[in-house]
């Protein structure tokens, strides 16, 4: 499919916005503990849940005007999925402070017109509308140097997850990204909310790509 100016432009816009709000709550959970608690009680939970209540008051600011309320499930999910990750994850060493963020942000953004530079090799020709999907996460967890993932398990479940409805998706993300971050590979949160955004409109464009992004990288791998 081929994507015309306007709609990539949207969905590079939307990415914008969703990697400063996952960069945020990135932010949050590693200088407030108790922040970083209330954010991680909400893993598995709807927007009604009792144990999310304290999360309103972290996240409404931070959600798009006029949301529904799947797409604010879809930034509560992944905040708490954000938490939920081991304390070391968020140790001052790992993450660089935010002036030092954004002078990154900046430099790769004008990295490919700078004359001579050097390509990035992921990178396709011209704009695109998308980040890193999940299901490149599972690929890149099978290939991983160190402790991979086992090609039949990630296999398993990157099927599982393409299966799922809208609040199944939800349920059973927090398995596989416990999995994916036992090798060390990181997850791009940003693109993970914008899939869960889409989830309800177009699941079969999202799961198509996980699963396309999962096998691309996979396909030299060893079967076991």
């Amino acid at each position: 499919m081929t994507f015309h100016a306007p709609e990539i432009s949207k969905r590079q816009n939307n990415r914008a916005t969703y990697a400063a709000f996952t960069t945020h709550i990135e932010r949050l959970c590693r200088t407030d503990p108790g922040a970083r608690a209330a954010l991680r009680a909400g893993l598995r939970r709807d927007l009604d849940h009792p144990r999310t209540r304290p999360m309103h008051r972290l996240l409404t600011p931070r959600l798009p005007d006029g949301c529904d309320d799947t797409t604010a499930q879809a930034h509560y999910t992944v905040a708490s999925l954000i938490a939920a990750q081991p304390r070391h994850a968020f140790a001052p060493d790992q993450k660089d402070d935010e002036d030092t963020a954004d002078e990154h942000a900046t430099a790769e953004n004008q990295a490919p017109n700078e004359e001579g530079g050097p390509a990035k090799e992921a990178a396709p020709p011209g704009p695109t509308p998308y980040g890193t999907s999940f299901g490149a996460a599972l690929g890149n967890a099978v290939t991983a140097k160190g402790k991979p993932m086992r090609m039949s398990a990630a296999e398993s479940r990157i099927n599982l997850l393409t299966r799922q409805s809208l609040r199944g998706i939800h349920l059973h993300l927090p398995a596989a990204v416990n999995q994916v971050r036992t090798t060390g590979i990181v997850i791009d949160w940003g693109q993970l909310l914008a899939d869960l955004v889409d989830w309800q409109y177009q699941p079969g464009r999202v799961s198509r790509r996980w699963l396309q992004d999962f096998y691309r990288i996979t396909a030299g791998a060893d079967q076991d």
